[in-house]
């Protein structure tokens, strides 16, 4: 495994798919091609004692592992479970950890803006957000800051650790070098502007999930 996005949701995620897919990197985000969690397959071979990584072969980068559908029982963030980046820095030492540093403002905005995520959110216990909190922005934005300012820290002396700041021009620039490879079609990060309708996050996830 070459990159695993550390950070948020609404955050550049699938700009930085899109990107690495042009670029010849084979990325899981959010599902793979059989149509599984990839939060769900990470957790699942850590604490079955093997690779985290080891129902994701064939895949080069993970850019989004986060799931949160309370109502199915699903609620997995290997992204800002460090237990979990631990397990994985141990079987992949030379994996890049990407944090997609976005405005924690802007992050709470489109958070609070897609269908009922913040409902979610605040129904699920979540790394740094324990069910029952981020009803309230301000406990949106501290989660988000709190994590930004633990991968800092955790990761300071990480010769594979990047930090980007999505709605920089430089990004491509950046994971390019720490990649080893050129960064092709990537645009200006353009936040989702409205809510998504049923039908609309339905043919969403489809096109995401094949791939």
């Amino acid at each position: 495994m070459k990159l695993m996005v550390i950070g948020f949701p609404k955050s550049g995620t699938t700009s930085i798919t899109r990107a690495l897919e042009e670029s010849g990197v084979k990325t899981a985000h959010w599902r793979d091609h059989r149509r599984r969690f990839v939060g769900a397959l990470i957790y699942y071979a850590a604490l079955e004692g093997l690779d985290p990584f080891a129902h994701l072969a064939g895949y080069d980068a993970i850019t989004q592992a986060d799931i949160c559908l309370p109502a199915r029982n699903l609620n997995f963030w290997p992204n800002l479970d460090f237990a979990m980046l631990s397990a994985i820095r141990r079987a992949h030492p030379d994996c890049l950890f990407l944090l997609n540093y976005r405005r924690p403002d802007a992050i709470c905005d489109s958070i609070m803006n897609w269908r009922d995520l913040h409902d979610r959110l605040r129904e699920s216990d979540i790394p740094g957000l324990p069910a029952g909190f981020g009803g309230e922005r301000k406990h949106l934005l501290a989660w988000i800051e709190n994590h930004f300012a633990a991968c800092r820290s955790f990761f300071a002396n990480d010769p594979c650790f990047l930090e980007i700041d999505i709605e920089s021009d430089d990004v491509p620039d950046r994971l390019g070098d720490a990649l080893g490879i050129p960064i092709t079609g990537w645009g200006h990060f353009r936040p989702h502007p409205r809510r998504l309708d049923d039908a609309e996050e339905a043919a969403a996830l489809a096109d995401r999930s094949e791939s």
